[in-house]
């Protein structure tokens, strides 16, 4: 038997990524509270004899019950924002959980991988991102899931842990989270158009707001690409291109063709960033290209928002 786990498995990007390596495992176990999502809808789909859900927290949950696991793909997370509001449920959901992961990973010789986060950088003050640049992270999200990596990486050398991690940036598309900060404006802007709400609502100067947006399906084939050979590597996943807020509208108002009206509001957070663009550099180096563009993405992203 050859099976894995990708924890978190109810989730945006896990449910593509269970999709993409469906041909590669006899059964795929996804774990996941429900916390996130609150609900099996992005997985209803691929539930069945292959695809075998598990409600748990992973941060206690008895990895040792599934049988002749191969890899685990750590994806499970909560939101910044909430981790924000309850350090103590985020640290537990992050870091208790990571413990929990890696260490049945190491003891069984099971190969890991996890999904980090562009959180881990703080005031970059250099463009793009190198995974090489210092990270100082200054959210109880970014610390827990430095803290993960920072584990592995012990791990591999106590225990010879077989790793790869993906540092995401702002992932959007088809089944992306419906609330919270981030990419989810992309979400909330193209449901408020498709229910005829045309006013857009920006919090802060939206020409000094830079996202660095990465396709769901090029995240996906990123993380196929850093399994292939499990080098103990950290890679940034971006397009290396960052997008302004006012840039970001453009093209939405060019890909649905939509007069929108602008609200500005000031900014009433303090746990993200204004810049965050990464370089891949190192994912190209293994063959990896980012093959969506912004204007292809929303559309694809638009097409689904209108099925919901």
């Amino acid at each position: 038997m050859n099976n894995a786990v990708i924890t978190g498995g109810a989730g945006f990007v896990a449910s593509h990524l269970a999709e993409a390596i469906a041909d590669k495992y006899n059964k795929i176990y996804l774990v996941d509270n429900l916390v996130r999502t609150n609900g099996t809808r992005n997985i209803n789909h691929l539930i069945g004899d292959k695809f075998i859900f598990i409600k748990a927290e992973v941060s206690d949950f008895d990895f040792s019950q599934l049988q002749d696991i191969k890899v685990v793909y750590h994806l499970a997370a909560t939101r910044i924002n909430r981790c924000a509001k309850d350090p103590i449920e985020g640290h537990k959901f992050l870091a208790d959980a990571g413990l929990n992961v890696i260490n049945y990973c190491a003891e069984n010789n099971i190969r890991l991988f996890f999904s980090s986060t562009a959180s881990v950088y703080n005031n970059p003050k250099r463009f793009p991102i190198e995974e090489t640049d210092p990270c100082e992270p200054h959210t109880i999200y970014g610390a827990a899931k430095y803290y993960t990596e920072n584990l592995m990486r012990t791990f591999a050398k106590s225990h010879g842990l077989q790793y790869s991690i993906c540092r995401f940036f702002s992932v959007y598309g088809v089944r992306m989270d419906c609330e919270g900060a981030y990419t989810e404006i992309i979400y909330n802007w193209l449901s408020n158009i498709h229910n005829n709400n045309r006013t857009l609502i920006v919090y802060g100067n939206p020409d000094e707001k830079i996202l660095d947006l990465v396709y769901v399906e090029d995240v996906v084939s990123a993380i196929l690409a850093v399994t292939e050979n499990w080098s103990n590597e950290v890679y940034n996943v971006s397009t290396e291109s960052g997008i302004s807020i006012t840039q970001l509208i453009q093209v939405i108002k060019e890909e649905l063709g939509e007069e929108l009206e602008i609200v500005i509001l000031p900014e009433n957070r303090t746990d993200i960033e204004n810049k965050r663009v990464g370089s891949v550099q190192k994912l190209r180096n293994i063959g990896w290209e980012p093959n969506n563009s912004i204007n292809n993405g929303i559309k694809k992203t638009y097409e689904w928002i209108k099925t919901l």
